[in-house]
């Protein structure tokens, strides 16, 4: 028994005639719809990259106000290791041991702080205290001059 194929369906006449225009012109809420999602993912990703630079910006701000914190403790303890009392010097020089330590010293306040906590600062009132009872050492002025033998400084008369 040969079994007999089916025949292909027929294709209406008006299909085979219709002109490339309609058919173009059928795909116009697809290119529409494809031209709304476009918009959506350009929106959304700009939106992000707001959200993300918004963050960014913020977060500088909050490091800048921390390290202008820091900055101000720095002062206090340089301040507070600089008096005359003992135990606000032994205090200020403490904070300023533990300021060192904190991830806001960059290299410059590290290197601040180093100095200030390096030099036993009672020395150094001590010989501020021997320079102000050694009154009568002469301090010449010089004036700032450069001439063509690199000199900058000469006595002045």
């Amino acid at each position: 028994m040969v079994s007999a194929q089916p025949s292909p369906a027929p294709v209406p006449a008006a299909a085979v005639n219709t002109p490339w225009w309609e058919i173009l012109g059928a795909l116009g809420p697809l290119a529409v719809l494809g031209a709304a999602i476009l918009t959506f993912v350009i929106g959304w990703k700009t939106l992000d990259q707001r959200r993300r630079a918004d963050a960014a910006a913020l977060e500088q701000r909050r490091e800048a106000d921390r390290r202008s914190e820091w900055w101000a403790r720095a002062q206090w303890a340089i301040d507070a290791s600089l008096s005359e009392d003992p135990h606000r010097q032994e205090t200020g020089l403490g904070v300023l041991n533990l300021l060192a330590q904190s991830d806001l010293a960059g290299e410059e306040e590290a290197a601040i702080i180093s100095i200030a906590s390096d030099e036993p600062l009672t020395t150094l009132m001590d010989a501020a205290a021997i320079l102000g009872e050694n009154d009568d050492i002469d301090v010449t002025p010089v004036k700032e001059a450069d001439n063509e033998q690199g000199h900058t400084a000469e006595p002045r008369s």
